[in-house]
């Protein structure tokens, strides 16, 4: 649980500095991408402390933990919040920097090349429908006059190029995500198991310690049995000769 909390309070330090280079004006769409799959990691990660809280046996612990998750999901709703904020404003200032580039390119004087050009007719592009379906009065021919009234291709044209270009636009940007979200997760992984392994090789040095601690006492031990019973067969035989006196001289 320890480890999850340490996940969260690294999120919210990430999302922090995230949303303050966004504040800052870095309105790039891989930023946007990271901070949409940071939210998405933190509130797994809310969710599993608060799963594990839940657990907890000890109820001061759970307290604590449950406060802890309050705090997590108030700063979610704050960064949640910011971040829906500072994502519209930064569309409407492309939108309105785009409509300027639009405005100033059509104040641009033309060349009178540019205008024959711009006159002459073009071959339509190649139709992928069948034959049955092609609209009977298409019209071999497409000028650019603006005189020319706009024929159904045209709009239908229009529609399936915006519509395809939204529709790559949009799976484009969920799959930035996905990876984004992807990579954090393998980086969270990572970060855990390498605390883990530290934590291991920590306990596998103390028992590493402790057991050559154990094996000097026992050497100790031994060789202090052994010296105990050179002492005691010496004690013993010198017991004897004294018996062995008294009976000869006062026997």
């Amino acid at each position: 649980m320890n480890s999850l909390y340490t996940s969260g309070v690294r999120q919210t330090t990430s999302l922090q500095a995230d949303l303050e280079r966004l504040r800052n004006g870095d309105t790039s769409a891989s930023l946007l991408g990271q901070i949409s799959a940071s939210l998405a990691a933190m509130s797994r990660t809310i969710d599993d402390y608060d799963a594990m809280a839940k657990r907890e046996m000890i109820k001061a612990k759970q307290e604590k933990a449950q406060m802890r998750v309050q705090k997590f999901r108030s700063d979610y709703t704050e960064f949640r919040s910011q971040f829906e904020t500072l994502k519209a404003d930064a569309l409407e200032q492309q939108a309105a920097s785009q409509r300027a580039e639009l405005i100033t390119a059509s104040a641009t004087p033309d060349t009178p090349s540019d205008t024959r050009r711009r006159f002459q007719t073009t071959a339509p592009p190649q139709s992928t429908l069948h034959p049955g379906l092609r609209p009977s009065n298409q019209p071999e021919t497409i000028s650019e006059s603006p005189f020319r009234s706009a024929t159904p291709y045209d709009s239908y044209n229009r529609d399936f190029r915006a519509l395809d270009e939204h529709s790559f636009i949009q799976n484009t940007e969920s799959r930035l995500d996905e990876f984004l979200a992807q990579g954090r997760e393998v980086l969270d992984n990572l970060v855990d198991q390498r605390k883990m392994l530290k934590g291991t090789h920590k306990r596998l040095l103390d028992a590493a310690n402790t057991l050559g601690l154990s094996r000097q006492v026992i050497g100790w031990i031994e060789r202090r049995s052994t010296q105990d019973m050179y002492i005691f067969i010496g004690g013993a035989v010198f017991t004897f000769f004294c018996f062995y006196l008294i009976w000869h001289y006062f026997g």
